[in-house]
């Protein structure tokens, strides 16, 4: 069960793409992020109304990191670039995250995780349309985004989190309050989405951002960074087969490979593989899996 809730998450997330992509562009980009953050928040206090459990210094650094400047540059990456090119992009987390907590912490990954993350992202890019228009603004945002969650998450991992619902509710209402001003001079007054948006945003708040926090919280502390780096591969395999089924994309081979190598990549750091691949594999490339 903690697997499938750790799983759960990058498949989530992986429809971010998608869902704004379809049916949500017409809401600006930072109220976008506001509605994203503020109800999920509000819906998970309400599951468990209590103060913030960790120091307040601790907890705005977490709404900075995680929400109010994640969110925007997300947004914004996945307005500017099509899905396909913003998953990619997502697909360099788990190797950000390593470099991150190799240069903050001094902590040496495991190899068989960064010949994990690297397969992986391979992978991701054969999944990637080659006549995809790419803006340069929009990688920009999506590496920043990134960097921002990952400084965030190997941090988090430190803490002494003992009410992960706690954390996730307040960091979402925090983060949603800090970015209303940015949204309000950024994009103008709020305005109410249309009725037709509803579906999306219920999706978007209750499953991808309440629920989806919470898990990743929780995920976190349970399985470490460097497992949940490899564990978001999953995204952007999720926001191409969304594209394969929502919007008629065509896969060719290449891309049939690229998710044989995300699907490799996912199972490379578990027992059952180095166990098969002690047994197939070369001396030397056997010592590399299993270190």
């Amino acid at each position: 069960m903690n697997y499938l809730i750790a799983l759960s998450v990058p498949l989530l997330w992986g429809t971010s793409y998608a869902l704004i992509g379809l049916y949500l562009l017409d809401i600006p980009a930072p109220w976008l992020a506001v509605w994203r953050a503020l109800p999920a928040g509000i819906l998970l206090f309400m599951l468990r109304p209590r103060f913030i459990s960790l120091p307040k210094n601790q907890m705005l650094l977490i709404s900075l990191g995680n929400i109010a400047v994640f969110f925007p540059l997300l947004i914004t990456a996945i307005y500017l670039l099509p899905g396909s090119v913003a998953g990619t992009l997502g697909a360099t987390f788990p190797l950000v995250m390593m470099f991150f907590n190799w240069l903050i912490y001094k902590v040496v990954p495991q190899l068989k995780f960064v010949v994990s993350a690297l397969i992986g992202l391979f992978g991701v890019t054969l999944l990637l349309n080659p006549d995809a228009d790419v803006n340069l603004w929009g990688v920009a945002a999506a590496f920043a985004a990134i960097s921002s969650m990952s400084v965030t998450s190997i941090w988090m991992k430190r803490l002494v989190i003992d009410d992960v619902l706690n954390v996730s509710a307040w960091q979402l209402m925090i983060g949603g309050v800090l970015m209303i001003p940015f949204a309000t001079y950024s994009a103008g007054a709020f305005s109410m989405p249309s009725s037709e948006t509803w579906p999306a945003l219920i999706w978007l708040v209750v499953l991808n951002t309440a629920y989806g926090y919470w898990a990743w919280v929780r995920s976190l502390k349970m399985f470490g960074t460097d497992t949940m780096g490899i564990f978001s591969l999953l995204n952007p395999l999720m926001a191409v087969l969304l594209g394969v089924f929502l919007m008629r994309e065509q896969l060719d081979n290449l891309q049939f490979i690229g998710i044989s190598l995300i699907f490799i990549a996912l199972l490379m750091p578990t027992k059952v593989f180095i166990q098969v691949a002690a047994l197939i594999l070369p001396t030397k490339l056997r010592k590399i899996i299993s270190s």
